[in-house]
C-alpha cells in the first residue's frame, strides 16, 4: 500500500489505534526528554516506530476490522428482533410449516439473478421437507438488474393467488433472461392466471411489499444475496445445505 493510498484509507480512529501501538514506545522516553518535545518531533518519532514496525499497522486494522465485525453484527442483531413480527406474519410468502405451527422461522433475502440464490433453492427444499416445523418466508432483494425487480413483481402478485411458492421455483429453475414472455411461460406452468398476474404485479401494493423488504434488508445490515435469517441469527451469503442443517440445529436449541 502506498503512503498516499494509506493516509486516504485511515481514519482518525484508526491512527488513534497506530498512535495507541506507539504509545509504550514514547511512554518509555525520559520524563525530560517527553517534556521537551514538540508536534515535530512527535511526529517523527512515530514515523520512525512505523518504519521499523510496520506489523504495528496491520495489527491495528485488523483490530478495527474486528471491532467493526462486532459492532455491525450487535446492530444486526438488535434489528432482527425489531423486524421479527413483520418477518414471521403469517400473510409473508413463505413455504413449509404455517405461521402458527412453525418453531423455527428461515427468513430468505435473495435476488431471482443470483446464481447463488439459484443454488440455495435444493437447500431450502431440504430444509422443510426434512423439517415440518420449519417456515421459509420470502424477502425480495431484486439487486442486480431491473428484470430482477419485474421478476420480483410477479413473484409477488403471484402471492395473491396463492402460488408463491410454485412461481419462486419456476423463476429460480429458469436458466435464461427473465423476459416478459419467460415469465408468462413459467406462470402458466405454474397454474397462475397470467393475465390477473400482470396486471397485479404493477398495484400499488406489491410494490410496497418490495420496497417493505429491501428496508427490511437495509436496516439489518444485508447488503448481498443470498443472506438467511435462521431463528435469531444472520448468515450472510451462501450456506449450503449442511450448513443450513447445522443452523437449523442451533436454533432449536433456543426454541423452548
Amino acid at each position: 500500500m502506498s503512503l498516499s493510498k494509506f493516509t486516504r484509507t485511515v481514519t482518525p480512529f484508526k491512527l488513534a489505534l497506530l498512535c495507541g501501538a506507539v504509545m509504550p514506545f514514547m511512554l518509555a522516553a525520559p520524563a525530560t526528554q517527553a517534556e521537551t518535545l514538540g508536534k515535530d518531533d512527535v511526529k517523527a518519532i512515530i514515523a520512525e516506530y512505523l518504519q521499523e514496525n510496520p506489523k504495528v499497522v496491520i495489527d491495528a486494522l485488523e483490530a478495527y476490522r474486528v471491532q467493526e465485525e462486532k459492532r455491525q453484527e450487535a446492530e444486526a442483531s438488535s434489528k432482527l428482533k425489531q423486524f421479527k413480527p413483520y418477518f414471521t406474519a403469517a400473510d409473508r410468502p413463505s413455504a413449509g410449516a404455517s405461521a402458527d405451527k412453525a418453531k423455527i422461522t428461515i427468513v430468505e433475502f435473495f435476488d431471482y439473478n443470483c446464481g447463488y440464490c439459484k443454488r440455495a433453492l435444493p437447500d431450502v427444499v431440504s430444509a422443510i421437507s426434512e423439517n415440518d416445523d420449519v417456515r421459509v418466508v420470502f424477502q425480495e432483494m431484486p439487486i442486480l438488474s431491473p428484470l430482477s425487480q419485474n421478476a420480483a413483481k410477479w413473484a409477488e402478485a403471484a402471492h395473491f393467488q396463492g402460488k408463491y411458492f410454485e412461481f419462486h421455483k419456476g423463476l429460480m429453475e429458469f436458466q435464461g433472461n427473465k423476459t416478459e414472455d419467460a415469465l408468462s411461460d413459467i406462470a402458466k406452468k405454474a397454474g397462475l392466471d397470467v393475465a390477473k398476474l400482470k396486471k397485479d404485479a404493477e398495484s400499488k401494493e406489491v410494490q410496497e411489499n418490495i420496497e417493505k423488504s429491501m428496508a427490511a434488508a437495509r436496516e439489518i445490515g444485508i447488503q448481498g444475496t443470498p443472506a438467511f435469517i435462521v431463528g435469531d441469527t444472520l448468515y450472510r451469503g451462501y450456506i449450503g445445505e449442511d450448513g443450513m442443517r447445522q443452523a437449523i440445529e442451533e436454533a432449536r436449541k433456543t426454541v423452548q
